[in-house]
């Protein structure tokens, strides 16, 4: 008897990047073989590389679906609301596109990087679009100002565990967009004390741990060496371990320096204000200073992050314990969980947007960016 001759499923590809998609966000793109993904799928590591040619590929494929989950149909009737709604349903139950784009396309080739990246333009020029017609006071640079807005709140569900149950979910993400999309950001000219150009600390382990925490956060953990930390800060070669043992080490203090500061600084507003929602606002403000200027390593919340102690883990919860604490305060309707996820989406609000370079360059970007946190936290 003739054995029947094996026929590829239609959805092979589909397949794939499923698989993919799951084994990168929770292992790390680094971590995850074209083996082990072939082997989740059921297939031949030779049968992978006939739909892709290498890893990097299949990653940029990955990232590409999760950006067709947010990506706005462009027609005219569309409305903001329904747009929103529905991107919003997308990424609650598929809440991995922030994790896929912020944590792991560093890992991409500069040409597949920048492909994507045109994309993730042209989702905010679709979401400006729809704001413009909606508010009739905002210009393009401001519009587009609040799509990325939107666009960091639909990438924050990925770093953080915090759930409501899906319904619930997307009411929250929807009203946290929306309300974005109705702050009015300050004029592009506005001056604001800019760092830069200043003195420099005497102490190169100081100097490191500042240039550790830009590279950290611009190129990633993986991608940064110690050597690359003690070259930026001028110390060279094996004298980089006179300051620091690892590079593990390194990012310890990085991280324990960030949440220190961020403890002094919630301490001074606390001690400042008698009432919630004003100590609210000024805690707000002052995370967005310490973000945009680079003082902490704005992940230090999130899961891109490598070289958590449970010390730091501690402290960090205890952190968002204390925004929830104030969020309940100042709107007793709320439950625990839900002021909590609106402060998880508020951080990643502000974490998101201070890695997008060129929105610093408007004068107006820190105190945009702290009004639009505070609309996601304090507004129904």
């Amino acid at each position: 008897m003739t054995k029947p001759i094996a026929r590829r499923p239609k959805d092979r590809k589909a397949q794939i990047l499923d698989a993919a998609r799951t084994l990168v966000v929770s292992d790390g793109y680094a971590n995850v073989s074209m083996a082990q993904i072939a082997d989740e799928v059921g297939i031949t590591a030779g049968a992978l590389y006939r739909h892709f040619a290498n890893k990097a590929v299949l990653l940029a494929a990955v990232i590409g679906t999760s950006f067709d989950d947010v990506m706005p149909v462009d027609q005219d009737d569309d409305r903001l609301r329904d747009v929103v709604e529905a991107a919003c349903r997308s990424v609650v139950a598929r809440p991995d596109v922030g994790v896929l784009w912020w944590r792991e396309s560093r890992s991409l080739p500069d040409d597949l990087r920048a492909e994507l990246a045109a994309r993730l333009r042209e989702v905010n020029q679709r979401y400006a679009r729809l704001i413009r017609v909606e508010r009739g006071d905002v210009d393009d640079r401001a519009s587009r100002e609040l799509a990325w807005g939107v666009q960091a709140i639909l990438a924050s569900p990925g770093f953080h565990a915090t759930r409501l149950p899906p319904a619930d979910y997307v009411d929250l993400l929807t009203s946290a967009c929306l309300r974005v999309c109705a702050v009015t950001p300050g004029p592009a000219d506005a001056s604001r004390r800019r760092r830069g150009g200043g003195l420099t600390p005497v102490s190169k382990r100081e100097a490191m741990l500042g240039h550790a925490i830009e590279l950290f956060a611009r190129n990633g953990y993986d991608a940064t060496s110690l050597s690359d930390i003690g070259a930026a800060a001028g110390v060279s070669g094996p004298n980089t371990y006179s300051y620091f043992a690892s590079k593990s080490e390194l990012m310890e203090v990085c991280l324990d320096r960030g949440t220190t500061a961020l403890w002094l600084t919630l301490h001074d507003v606390l001690a400042e204000n008698d009432e919630p929602r004003r100590a609210l606002a000024a805690v707000v403000r002052s995370y967005a200073r310490l973000a945009v200027d680079k003082t902490i390593l704005t992940p230090v919340l999130g899961t891109d992050v490598v070289g958590h102690s449970d010390s730091v883990r501690a402290r960090q919860r205890e952190y968002v314990a204390e925004w929830t604490g104030l969020v309940v305060a100042s709107r007793p309707e709320l439950t625990e969980i839900g002021a909590r996820l609106r402060v998880h989406t508020a951080l990643g609000l502000i974490n998101i947007l201070t890695r997008i370079d060129h929105l610093a360059e408007s004068g107006s970007f820190e105190s945009d960016l702290a009004a639009m946190a505070i609309a996601v936290l304090l507004h129904a």
